[in-house]
């Protein structure tokens, strides 16, 4: 497991539970609909099913023993593959987010691995990741069953 960095204090990782399923659900759908909806429509089964089959395989972030968010990771022979950190909209803007993924950083650093992640083109959090030394290295394309009906954003928004 990641190491919070008990130096700093300012975090707590630990597994989740059956009562996170609740608050996870509803808070990534606060904070991620308005990335995902613009490129994959707004088609709540399959957001639904996205969360069930992965929510599990998270560790929920706590700040002074409060739900904060979470983090999700997978760890390869060579790589740590960063999937998501979510954060409830209280804990957003306040530096958490760059102090779970600087402890990520070192952690990879720590274990010689490579950080991986996958990030939507119009997320903000690109920013944030790029200031962590992450850089573009390829392109994931994606076609949806049938083909588009819209089309997707190009550009990260602001």
């Amino acid at each position: 497991m990641i190491d919070p960095c008990p130096s700093h204090g300012r975090y707590r990782l630990r597994p989740v539970r059956d009562e996170d399923e609740s608050w996870m659900w509803s808070a990534g759908q606060e904070a991620l609909r308005r990335y995902v909806v613009p490129i994959f429509g707004d088609d709540e089964a399959a957001m639904r099913g996205f969360f069930d089959r992965s929510w599990r395989n998270r560790l929920a972030v706590e700040v002074d023993g409060e739900n904060a968010g979470w983090l999700e990771f997978a760890l390869e022979r060579t790589s740590l593959h960063l999937h998501d950190i979510g954060l409830l909209r209280a804990f957003r803007g306040r530096g958490l987010g760059g102090c779970i993924l600087e402890d990520v950083c070192r952690y990879a650093d720590e274990h010689q691995l490579d950080l991986e992640l996958q990030v939507l083109i119009n997320n903000p959090a690109q920013r944030l990741y790029e200031r962590m030394g992450l850089r573009p290295t390829h392109y994931k394309m994606f076609r949806p069953r049938g083909g588009w009906t819209h089309e997707p954003p190009r550009e990260p928004a602001d």
